[in-house]
């Protein structure tokens, strides 16, 4: 008698279970984006290490100067030494949480079902276009139009590395789940 007394599930049922289990998808999509987007920072710090030994580039604090800005701490005013202890310790930290939360963005684009090439894209393009907005709106970077080719192509390089990083280690980490 047992194995022949199947319950129908009612709609209610289907659907709170059908929405936990999207709710579950997205927690977990977006958990999967934050890993992916710390993986991309470290593979995009690793080439603007590279890329600044070979240009002879002198690091960039548009992210610090950025905090200051939106903390309402004046950075530039701050003594050297006192700047640079700051810049020390926060500079990567910055540049990590940045990183990370984007990689949640990634996260979110993967959850709407969208993965490989066309996700890397649209990612790339959201966090590229923000740099490219974002900064100068906030006064720490020049217009775009100011910037010179060579700048906008660095810049695009590195935060290519980034999305591509983040985008292959968002879906490797998403293939083994059912989706």
């Amino acid at each position: 008698m047992g194995l022949l007394n199947f319950k129908r599930k009612s709609i209610g049922d289907r659907f709170k279970e059908e929405a936990i289990y999207s709710v579950g998808t997205f927690a977990g999509d977006l958990g999967r984006g934050l890993v992916a987007g710390f993986i991309g920072t470290a593979a995009m710090n690793v080439s603007q290490i590279l890329e600044m030994k070979f240009t002879k580039r002198a690091e960039n604090d548009t992210l610090f100067q950025a905090l200051g800005k939106v903390l309402g701490i004046p950075v530039r005013n701050l003594l050297p030494a006192v700047k640079l202890i700051l810049k020390e310790k926060l500079i990567n930290i910055i540049h990590y949480a940045y990183g990370t939360v984007w990689g949640g963005v990634r996260g979110v684009i993967g959850s709407a079902g969208l993965k490989g090439i066309l996700a890397d894209a649209i990612h790339f393009s959201s966090v590229f276009t923000t740099e490219l907005v974002m900064f100068p709106k906030l006064h720490l970077a020049p217009p775009i139009k100011k910037w010179g080719p060579q700048s906008i192509s660095v810049s695009g390089v590195h935060y290519i590395i980034y999305a591509i990083v983040s985008g292959v280690v968002f879906d490797l980490l998403k293939s083994g789940r059912k989706n």
